[in-house]
């Protein structure tokens, strides 16, 4: 009877030390993988934010091409840009170029001062 014991407490420290051995390999595997699916995250980030790069780089890029068309083959595109950018008019044209808009005045005290400046109150 005693030897029964004896023998099922071997059987049961050799199966302890195969779960541990199989966890500590596990822990092993574990341990070589975890940086490279590290790094597999790292690259996923970096393709996502490299593909939206390039959607904005390629509608930029259409956005470049269908102005170079119309520069190239629509006069009314040409005169309007230069007469938007290059200050240019027909002969014989007068050009009005207005200010845009600014501070409006809301109540006559208001536009009292901006009149005359000096009567603003002194700021401390």
């Amino acid at each position: 009877m005693i030897k029964l014991k004896s023998l099922n407490v071997w059987i049961y420290f050799v199966q302890w030390t195969k779960f541990l051995i199989f966890c500590s390999l596990l822990a092993l595997l574990l341990s070589f993988f975890i940086p490279i699916i590290r790094k597999i995250d790292q690259l996923e980030k970096k393709k996502e934010l490299l593909s939206k790069e390039y959607a904005a780089e390629e509608l930029k890029n259409k956005e470049l091409s269908r102005k170079l068309d119309l520069l190239k083959h629509d006069p009314a595109f040409i005169e309007r840009i230069a007469r938007d950018r290059l200050n240019m008019g027909k002969p014989g044209e007068i050009i009005f170029r207005f200010d845009p808009y600014g501070y409006v005045p809301i109540s006559r005290k208001e536009i009292k001062q901006t009149k005359n400046p000096k009567s603003l109150p002194k700021q401390p």
